[in-house]
């Protein structure tokens, strides 16, 4: 039962903090400067997030099934 409400707080968390780095990604695109570090920004974060959400996932699911 814990482990159900756990999973599902963390998918509002994973919608919303979606949400958060779409905007944050146009507001880099739209409002970035030329020559600057946007792009690479933008990559990095989207890295690092992509990341941290998989090892999460990955970490909720071995707590979930065991090995």
């Amino acid at each position: 039962m814990t482990i159900t409400i756990l999973v599902i707080a963390y998918a509002l968390f994973v919608i919303a903090f979606l949400i958060f780095s779409l905007i944050g990604n146009y507001h880099l695109r739209r409002f970035g400067y030329a020559g600057d570090l946007t792009k690479p920004v933008i990559l990095f974060y989207t890295v690092v997030s992509t990341a941290v959400i998989i090892a999460t996932i990955l970490a909720i699911i071995y707590k979930s099934f065991g090995a």
